[in-house]
């Protein structure tokens, strides 16, 4: 298993169908199977927690580890919640379920993977990130718990590129912001973007599987877009 995907949405799927379509072998674990896809590369997630973890990487008792692993899960609304417009909206609930789902995956993936890991694996741990959490950037506001998040999410890539410089020399990990793309993650939303900012999950799934190629250690700990451009904190 050269690939691990975590997360069965728009741009898990578009990377194990692009993966699927490029001759290598992967995993992907989450919800459901996309269709075309062979049930024999999917591992069924339903849920994110310590348990479903556990139960993943058994897989890895019998199977060599992965030199990629994808972490596309990620949380911008829910049916309860809305992206808050004002700091009165924020609510204590939501805000830790966003952490937990946009902050903690990729920190749980790393913590197994550390686990297991001989000092020597080559291996990249991408997480999915947004330019919604850069600091530097926000220049609109709005949108606290799903910001905060991402910003928490970046400071745990960074940190852990620091520490696995220590113990794992030849691990990287990054934080990828794609842009904009036409998921069920920004439906509600349709009607404030342009339809040219919206990218196809086949596309951006081309394009990150392309940069990861290319990726030199010395980016580890960096938030960069697909073009490997470095982004504000």
């Amino acid at each position: 298993m050269s690939y691990l995907i975590l997360g069965s949405g728009a741009l898990g799927s578009a990377l194990a169908r692009e993966l699927m379509n490029r001759g290598e072998s992967f995993l992907l674990a989450g919800r459901s199977c996309p269709a075309g896809i062979d049930p024999g590369a999917c591992f069924p997630m339903l849920e994110v927690d310590e348990l479903s973890f556990n139960a993943l990487f058994t897989l890895y008792d019998t199977e060599p580890l992965p030199r990629v692993v994808i972490n596309t899960i990620g949380l911008l609304h829910g049916l309860d919640f809305m992206p808050e417009q004002r700091v009165e909206q924020v609510h204590p609930k939501w805000l830790c379920d966003s952490l937990l789902a946009n902050a903690w995956p990729t920190l749980a993936l790393a913590a197994h993977f550390s686990r297991i890991m001989n000092p020597q694996h080559p291996l990249w741990l991408c997480a999915i990130s947004d330019i919604a959490g850069s600091i530097g950037a926000n220049e609109q506001g709005e949108r606290y718990s799903y910001r905060m998040s991402k910003a928490a999410l970046d400071m745990g890539v960074k940190n852990l590129a620091l520490e696995w410089a220590r113990r794992f020399p030849q691990a990287g990990v990054i934080a990828v912001a794609p842009g904009l793309m036409d998921s069920p993650m920004n439906n509600p939303f349709l009607d404030e973007l342009p339809d040219t900012s919206l990218q196809a999950p086949a596309e951006v799934a081309g394009k990150l599987l392309d940069l990861i190629d290319k990726l030199a250690l010395s980016q580890s700990g960096q938030l960069i877009d697909l073009d490997g451009q470095p982004l504000p904190w």
